[in-house]
């Protein structure tokens, strides 16, 4: 073998035949109409993808169920609102009352120390650790909340 000559490795297969102009062209044509292929595909897909983040007209499109949503959605908030009242309207009767009173003097015979007694410090911990989760947490939906309505304002001027 020549020393100036180099060895191209083609993972075990025979070097085939130099490729003449018309290879080049037809593979250049071909190289071409896939590109314009895929050109209309991620056209396509960008088109939907605007069509799935449009909420207007998602929310025209579905209406119907998005309405149906809302009703169901109402539903359980105004039976969870009758049952919360119902079950009020019991526990202030007398007798279910009696009844709470008679056992909360059984506890406190059966165990004084826990009449009066005061959270750990574990649990006030724990309370001043939510309740500051809770504040942050309320702070930045606020934030978000303000910041949402202010650029709808700006958009509808």
């Amino acid at each position: 073998m020549d020393q100036g000559a180099v060895r191209v490795n083609l993972g075990g297969k025979e070097p085939g035949p130099a490729p003449t102009n018309e290879n080049v062209e037809a593979l250049q044509r071909e190289v071409e109409s896939i590109r314009t292929g895929l050109d209309g595909m991620v056209g396509e897909l960008d088109r939907r993808r605007h069509m799935l983040f449009d909420v207007h007209s998602q929310m025209r499109r579905h209406a119907v169920p998005l309405i149906a949503l809302g009703a169901a959605l109402l539903g359980i908030a105004a039976g969870g609102i009758f049952l919360g009242v119902a079950h009020r309207r019991r526990r202030a009767r007398l007798g279910p009352r009696l009844d709470r009173f008679h056992e909360a003097l059984r506890r406190m015979v059966d165990q004084p120390g826990r009449v009066a007694s005061t959270p750990s410090v574990g649990r006030k911990i724990i309370g001043a650790g939510g309740a500051a989760a809770a504040s942050v947490i309320a702070k930045r939906l606020a934030g978000n909340l303000l910041r949402d309505g202010r650029a709808r304002a700006s958009q509808h001027s």
